[in-house]
């Protein structure tokens, strides 16, 4: 009895391995599946958590250097560009200290930061529901007007940062890098080359539908970034030539969501370049209607501006007149015309100066050649 009760118990034990074993593989092949694929937010949830220490960096006031100071979620607009003009004031100083011996220089390098510091201030733009040229550039896609969100720029060595606001506060950062910091390299080249920065991302795909039926598309990498923060590297090289990275906090952007939903109902996302492509203005006339020229390189004529051949009309009798006939038709009506032009014109002086001879008030004066 104890050999076949351990040989039951053995039988058991195995069978369980047997079964767990597929069952480990499937949820294996889940989770391995999970990390190529999706694209909600759920699946960004998800998300593997990037380098702490590198996104502090990219927080910092100075950049690289969060010691000197970060910026927060939840900073106002007006404390932001004090820490972008302290940022500022700190770049040119060493060079305003260089010109010592020279006050005209001291003058024209602090009036030059005066200038970089007020661009910053001008930058600030609240989207109140009034269309602009913000719609169609590279951060179109990171707002809605009318939901309580704005946007200050910044210019800095390696990139272009946008502050975003939502009623006031500060909650996301879009970083465009320039185009010399891409180093020529794909996308997916570039996103491995941050994965050995900020550690592996989740690499986020998006479903698309065409004619041949529905393509699976990488659209961005993620990196969860502490709390509720998202780090985000997506991809806007085919209208603009570069690649960002957005660094937001997850809960204000799913108020934000939310708050969009309300005030656009039922508003299907769209690409506003796109948009700008398609649509024309009321009158007919867009300051964007040559777009597509401008994207394409070839030039469209618009109706009205095109150049055509001479078109020649056939005789009463049928048949087309030859070229020496056309020549002499030419020749005859435009000689037929001088006449009658110089005729018409002795008739116009003699006409002139008999008026002026009989005491004209002077109607003609100053029409003469």
């Amino acid at each position: 009895m104890r050999i076949t009760g351990a040989f039951v118990l053995a039988l058991s034990l195995g069978t369980a391995a047997l079964v767990a074993s597929p069952a480990s593989h499937a949820k294996g092949q889940a989770k391995a599946k999970s990390k190529k694929g999706g694209g909600g937010s759920g699946d960004e949830g998800h998300a593997p958590t990037a380098s702490a220490s590198e996104v502090n960096k990219l927080k910092a006031v100075h950049l690289g250097d969060p010691k000197a100071g970060t910026f927060k979620w939840g900073m106002k607009p007006e404390e932001v560009v004090a820490e972008v003009r302290v940022t500022i004031e700190a770049k040119y100083q060493p060079r305003i200290q260089q010109a010592a011996q020279d006050p005209g220089k001291q003058q024209r390098l602090r009036d030059e930061m005066t200038r970089e510091v007020n661009a910053v201030k001008k930058s600030y733009t609240k989207f109140e529901g009034q269309k602009s040229g913000w719609d169609v550039s590279i951060v179109g896609p990171e707002f809605q007007q009318g939901t309580s969100e704005a946007v200050l720029v910044t210019k800095e060595d390696q990139w272009t940062r946008y502050f975003f606001f939502f009623e006031d506060g500060l909650y996301k950062m879009f970083l465009a890098f320039n185009k010399d910091a891409l180093q020529g390299k794909g996308f997916k080249d570039f996103g491995k080359s941050l994965e050995a920065k900020y550690g592996n991302a989740r690499e986020v795909y998006r479903d698309e539908k065409s004619k041949g039926g529905i393509s699976h598309i990488f659209d961005h990498y993620v990196w969860a970034a502490g709390g509720s923060d998202r780090l985000k590297l997506v991809d806007r090289s085919e209208f603009y030539g570069v690649y960002c990275l957005v660094l937001f906090d997850g809960s204000v952007q799913d108020r934000v969501n939310e708050r969009r939903k309300a005030v656009n109902p039922g508003t299907v996302e769209k690409d506003p370049l796109v948009e700008a492509v398609a649509t024309r203005g009321k009158d007919g006339n867009d300051e964007n209607d040559d777009i597509i020229d401008r994207v394409t390189g070839k030039e469209t004529k618009k109706p009205g501006t095109e150049t055509h051949a001479d078109i020649v009309v056939p005789s009463q009798s049928g048949k087309a007149p030859t070229p020496a006939e056309v020549n002499a038709k030419n020749k005859a009506s435009s000689s037929s015309s001088s006449s009658s032009s110089s005729s018409s014109t002795s008739s116009d002086s003699g006409s002139k100066k008999k008026g002026k001879k009989g005491g004209s008030d002077g109607v003609t004066d100053g029409l003469e050649l």
